[in-house]
């Protein structure tokens, strides 16, 4: 597996970290999760065809989380896809998604049908933990994380190469959007290889805070990755913008966990 995070930001606008995104490749299969600010941009410069992803997962509904989605579906039809895409996500994807290509850009969409080609979007609420989608390459599933309920649904989703069960042979990838510690969380990175996650604001800034309390203080994430066997943990959308300050949040995960702490960067690719 290779995973590159196409986007280490928040909400933020910055010209070094775009919004959240990142893609993971397995056996030759593109696998998109999240697609904010820029991601179909970076998937061009990490090299990958828009067209050739047909799956994207998202973690929840902010808007930073899925503000270039539309682009992305309507400019890879417009390039050729020629299979319906599929898109998974918490409560709220499905009616999400009738709401972009069923009204918004209807006719839009309507104005380009020139030449068959796939314009469907096969979009799908999970409602429940478990698998999400599962293949002879690998096997996707899905836990409900804490951030901001009940306004928003939010979910991580774990990846094990080689299909399921996992093969001892194969790699694990737990991909996290925002959330704060939980159980559910917890079971799903259990023995991870690779935890993608948060690492929003200063430990500090989330216990004095409001609507910060809703992310996972770097301290604490570093605490319960070394509980539960995470091998490395590679960081990403960052509020804050001074590398001094990213650093320091790094420094705070590092004090509990001791395996590999990676801090992201726009279009860095790690293979699992």
């Amino acid at each position: 597996m290779r995973l590159i995070l196409l986007g280490s930001g928040a909400v933020r606008p910055d010209l070094v970290r775009w919004g959240p995104a990142q893609v993971l490749e397995v056996g030759g299969t593109f696998l998109l999760f999240d697609c904010g600010r820029g991601a179909t941009m970076r998937l061009v410069e990490a090299g990958i065809s828009p067209p050739d992803v047909h799956q994207v997962f998202f973690t929840h509904h902010h808007f930073d989380h899925n503000s270039d989605f539309g682009y992305f579906a309507l400019v890879t039809w417009v390039l050729g896809r020629d299979a319906p895409l599929q898109v998974f996500g918490p409560e709220g994807t499905e009616e999400f998604c009738q709401v972009l290509f069923g009204k918004l850009y209807a006719k839009d969409i309507q104005s380009r049908r020139t030449r068959r080609q796939a314009t469907e979007i096969n979009a799908r609420d999970i409602i429940q933990e478990g698998t999400v989608l599962s293949t002879p390459e690998f096997n996707i599933t899905a836990a409900i994380t804490d951030h901001m309920r009940p306004i928003i649904n939010s979910l991580a989703y774990r990846i094990d190469s080689g299909g399921r069960p996992a093969s001892p042979a194969g790699g694990s990838v737990v991909i996290v959007g925002d959330t704060t510690v939980c159980d559910s969380l917890k079971r799903l990175a259990k023995g991870a290889d690779l935890l993608v996650h948060e690492c929003t604001f200063p430990t500090a800034a989330i216990k004095k805070g409001s609507w910060q309390r809703w992310h996972t203080p770097p301290e604490e994430l570093g605490r319960w990755a070394k509980e539960v066997g995470v091998k490395r943990i590679l960081l990403k959308h960052f509020a804050v913008q001074e590398r001094a300050k990213v650093e320091s949040m790094a420094e705070e995960v590092k004090k509990e966990f001791k395996g590999e702490v990676i801090i992201g960067e726009d279009l860095m690719t790690l293979k699992i």
